[in-house]
């Protein structure tokens, strides 16, 4: 082991370098990951706004044949729009519109889900990367110490 003293502290040098320099890769790496996550998040967002805004659109049509069809019966059996069966049309209209509405508000809060979700993968990755650079800090002063005991 003695032939071997000579290249110790360079042995641990070359150790420390590639400690610190793993740590910095592995906090990018989790850093590009957790972006990755961000973006799958905010097109998830976007999916679930998109998707409401389509059952939005398919009730609104919904609503539109079926008020098509009450007036259509009304009409047919000969009762006239005033009094209960108007009342009974603008009772049936403004609830759909309110079915319309939540289903909107829905999405909105699914969206807003995704979204909070993509900020925390973010901050997530930035920590992730703050702590790369930490330990390969570490590596560096609790290797180079090491190192330099070595040598002496």
């Amino acid at each position: 082991m003695s032939f071997l003293a000579p290249i110790v502290p360079y042995l641990m040098a070359a150790g420390t370098a590639v400690s610190a320099v793993s740590a910095i890769q592995a906090g990018r790496s989790q850093e590009k990951m957790a972006e990755y996550n961000a973006a799958v998040s905010e097109r998830d967002a976007l999916a679930a706004r998109q998707k409401a805004g389509f059952d939005e659109a398919a009730h609104r049509r919904r609503t539109r044949k079926f008020l098509g069809k009450q007036r259509a019966l009304y009409g047919k059996s000969g009762v006239t729009f005033e009094g209960s069966p108007l009342l009974v049309m603008e009772e049936t209209a403004a609830e759909a519109e309110l079915d319309a509405l939540a289903i909107r508000y829905g999405g909105e809060i699914e969206a807003g889900r995704h979204l909070s979700l993509a900020e925390l993968e973010r901050a997530r990755g930035k920590q992730a990367k703050r702590a790369g650079y930490l330990g390969a800090g570490t590596s560096l002063l609790t290797g180079g110490a090491a190192t330099i005991k070595a040598w002496k």
